[in-house]
């Protein structure tokens, strides 16, 4: 490697000069400007007005297609690198330095100290970045449950509080997933991870990961096997009511209808392969799906059914299908399963005829009675009892995360999961 390119750290007396990948970037050490000042105040402001708190409340509803797949790779790494002893203050230091971001994009994040006092460590663009994880984060991530570290905060680690530049070339003795941690910096300082759905995504690990959450998975998982065993009409009618009553009751039921398609292979029901559970609103041309739950044989998809909650009609959908069948020439059966009745004007049947002859694909439109009457039609009782009660374990395992592989629910969990194990308790009472 040409010396010159190599990533370097110039430190002078009063700056600090980072040289990587072609760039170029000064750090001037000295009480902070206006600029920062101004910068820390909007922090500040937004946290004071409870930023965190709605963050944590609009979460469950977020649109998780938002985040890039390197982003998700790497905070999951991140959040894996956490052991009994090591990590968790990294995991907390991003947390909060990906709200920073999304708060004041402007901010560096590489510099963790900012005063105005005379004789105190200072960048001059820096915030105190100790300080607002004292008042805001580490009390946020505690009181939640969703981060076990030391009440007065994750830059109580002293490697983190450092006199230097959070980069490639920290030199303080690090514990745990250094390398993620500071290629997120990295990513976040040069643009390519955007910062609020990042944040997102990681809240929502913390929340699927919490001590809380495993111990209301477990419960839940339990109760499953103290419930009298359903049959197909009880299992329909359980999940039902969990899908009519629970919080965003779209994804419940897209996961309600997926979940007996993941029973219906598990049982050998079906010769097909199951897809595995698509993120929310990713079904579109853009992401190559043809609806929420797909079936293949090898590599085609030949069945697709869109779960659609509260849209009965569906003159529009019709034709967004068409034209992803277009993308799809293996597809055999394709339709829409609604939670309610459908609304089949004249308009309706009419396009889903004229979609049907022109793509020579059987496209269908059911109600979710008549969408589980079609799956088992062929099925004999026994067979419709033992699928009853591994269609409600496949559900609850999705939520629990027992089932990532299948069903990848980026989303958290913990409200979905508490409606159930309510739900599942009423039962065995």
């Amino acid at each position: 490697m040409n010396k010159k390119n190599e990533i370097h750290l110039d430190v002078y007396k009063n700056r600090s000069e980072l040289h990587y990948d072609g760039a170029h970037v000064v750090f001037m050490e000295g009480k902070t400007n206006d600029a920062a000042i101004k910068r820390y105040a909007t922090l500040k402001n937004t946290l004071d007005n409870g930023f965190l708190e709605k963050l944590f409340n609009d979460n469950l509803e977020y649109d998780f297609s938002k985040v890039s797949d390197n982003t998700k790779r790497l905070l999951v790494n991140l959040v894996d690198g956490i052991t009994s002893e090591t990590g968790r203050a990294l995991v907390g230091l991003t947390f909060l330095q990906l709200t920073i971001k999304t708060i004041v994009p402007k901010q560096s994040i590489r510099l963790h100290k900012g005063s105005t006092r005379k004789g105190s460590f200072s960048w001059v663009d820096g915030v105190p970045m100790r300080v607002l994880d004292n008042t805001y984060n580490t009390p946020f991530l505690r009181e939640k449950g969703l981060l076990n570290i030391n009440k007065d905060g994750v830059m109580m680690t002293r490697s983190l509080a450092e006199n230097y530049p959070y980069s490639q070339l920290f030199k303080a003795e690090m514990r745990g997933p250094f390398a993620e941690w500071i290629n997120i910096v990295d990513a976040l300082e040069d643009g390519s991870m955007i910062p609020e759905p990042a944040l997102h995504f990681l809240l929502s690990i913390l929340i699927n990961r919490s001590n809380r959450f495993e111990t209301l998975a477990d419960n839940t998982c339990e109760l499953l096997d103290k419930v009298p065993s359903f049959t197909l009409k009880s299992s329909e009618s359980f999940l039902s009511t969990f899908f009519n009553t629970t919080h965003y009751s779209a994804r419940a039921f897209e996961v309600v209808i997926h979940g007996l398609m993941q029973a219906m292979c598990k049982l050998g029901y079906t010769d097909l392969d199951l897809v595995p559970l698509s993120q929310m609103r990713s079904a579109n041309k853009k992401h190559g799906n043809v609806g929420d739950i797909e079936l293949k044989d090898g590599k085609v998809i030949v069945e697709s059914w869109d779960a659609k909650f509260g849209k009965p009609y569906l003159y529009e959908e019709l034709s967004e299908l068409r034209d992803k069948l277009e993308s799809n020439a293996g597809v055999q059966v394709a339709g829409f399963v609604v939670d309610s009745n459908l609304m089949l004007k004249p308009e309706v049947i009419e396009r889903q005829n004229d979609f049907s002859a022109l793509t020579n694909v059987e496209i269908l439109l059911f109600n979710f009675n008549d969408w589980l009457k079609y799956q088992t039609e062929d099925l004999s009782p026994v067979q419709k009892n033992l699928l009853a009660t591994e269609w409600v374990r496949a559900v609850v395992e999705t939520f629990a995360r027992r089932r990532y592989d299948v069903a990848p629910l980026d989303e958290p969990c913990e409200n979905w999961l508490q409606d159930l194990n309510r739900l599942l308790s009423a039962l065995v009472k």
